[in-house]
């Protein structure tokens, strides 16, 4: 089938099993980085638990971001305001992602003034390692207070699905490329044995598998190319942003 509006998507292996703990806030005291640093207002002030410490960048088209050091299940994120020049945070952007500079999705946007405190609330299942914030107008340095994201351990201890997007390729460098692969089940199934590894990539004539642990993708041969994906990467939004569908 020719051009590039062909699209195929299916479930490799369907069984996935959800740790039930109750939800906490799992980016306290966790590593926090932002673009840079006012005086002494670091990133870590944001997840520190204390909402009358706050962060503070020097510039304007500023971002801050946490590596919540595994992958887990976000149910909301929760950001604070500073109580003084409180107008100054608007219009704000929650990304989730799996890597700190590869791709991560625009999973939240609150349009205008926070006020003391807003909670992106985040209905459709949302899994990530990397939670970033910034604004779409950045006219204003950025200014966090705390931010709690509320979400449970991802566990997979029955399996993983794997959603097949046939005529792409990934553009990033490989964690690992593995020669004499029969198959884009057995490539997957290789993928889901690697630590962090959320893509693979089969080519089928010249056997390889290769294996990611970030979503970067461009158009390949349709017959050829085949890139698979943890379902745990892809949401709703995410579809729409990686493969325009």
């Amino acid at each position: 089938m020719k051009g590039w509006n062909f699209y195929k998507c299916f479930i490799v292996q369907v069984s996935v099993l959800l740790q039930t703990s109750d939800a906490v806030n799992v980016a306290l005291g966790k590593p926090a980085n932002q673009t840079d640093t006012y005086l002494t207002e670091t990133a870590d002030r944001a997840v520190d638990g204390d909402n009358l410490t706050c962060t503070h960048t020097s510039s304007h088209n500023a971002s801050w971001w946490v590596n919540l050091q595994k992958i887990f299940l976000i149910r909301s994120v929760t950001i604070y305001n500073r109580n003084a020049n409180s107008y100054r945070l608007t219009d704000v952007e929650l990304y989730v992602g799996f890597s700190e500079r590869g791709f991560q999705s625009l999973e939240g946007f609150h349009s205008g003034e926070v006020g003391a405190s807003y909670t992106f609330n985040l209905p459709a299942p949302v899994y990530g390692q990397w939670i970033r914030v910034t604004r779409s107008k950045p006219y204003e340095s950025l200014m966090l207070c705390e931010v709690e994201v509320e979400g449970t351990p991802y566990s997979a201890e029955n399996g993983v699905h794997y959603l097949v997007f046939q005529g792409y390729v990934h553009t990033s460098a490989a964690m690992d490329v593995y020669a004499k692969v029969g198959s884009k089940l057995v490539c997957a199934s290789m993928c889901s044995k690697t630590e962090n590894c959320i893509t693979a990539y089969f080519n089928k004539p010249t056997l390889t598998c290769s294996l990611f642990d970030s979503l970067a993708f461009q158009k390949g041969d349709i017959e050829n190319d085949v890139t698979v994906v943890t379902s745990i990467a892809i949401t709703n939004n995410s579809r729409k942003q990686l493969f325009g569908i």
